[in-house]
């Protein structure tokens, strides 16, 4: 006679696909609800401080490690780059075996604290850079003048070495 016995689901194995190591191959955590711009059609709203706490990054990780196999990490916000602690959570995501990714518009960013991140091992920065954009950074009404502030933070990363390096930018009319 054989076992009616249901096995439960195991949501690690939950949509394998033959050519993915991982079924969500970047998990995205919002660290923060703080930016340093206030761009047109952004969904979040800007809160000064509104920084998550270590503790409820470490829970939202436990989590995810429990239920999903995960790769990488995006790092977002508000702008990651202004959690007062943003070190310490490019620490956690390594720690959990995840590749840490800024997703960030880049004003923040100092050759200091990029090497910093190296040291606390980011993985890549993905940029954040268009037209709707107000930024004290560059004065660029259009995509191709946003070149030269593409090429200047590239630079930077491809300076610190052994980071990878790529932009995103919200589509628009202009």
């Amino acid at each position: 006679m054989q076992s009616t016995e249901v096995k439960p689901l195991d949501p690690q194995k939950y949509y394998r696909m033959p050519w993915s190591l991982s079924d969500n191959g970047i998990f995205w955590l919002e660290v923060t609800s703080q930016c340093n711009l206030t761009c047109e059609g952004c969904y979040h709203e800007n809160i000064l401080g509104g920084h998550k706490s270590l503790m409820e990054i470490e829970e939202e990780f436990k989590v995810i490690k429990a239920q999903r196999k995960v790769d990488s990490v995006s790092i977002a916000g508000g702008d990651p780059l202004l959690h007062p602690q943003i070190l310490d959570i490019v620490r956690m995501v390594r720690k959990y075996g995840w590749k840490p990714i800024m997703n960030t518009n880049g004003l923040a960013l100092t050759h200091e604290l990029l090497w910093d991140l190296k040291k606390a091992g980011v993985f890549a920065f993905t940029f954040h850079i268009d037209t709707t954009q107000k930024r004290r950074d560059s004065h660029a009404n259009t995509e191709q003048e946003h070149i030269a502030l593409r090429q200047r933070l590239a630079e930077m990363v491809y300076k610190a070495g052994g980071i990878a390096c790529g932009f995103n930018q919200t589509v628009s009319e202009q």
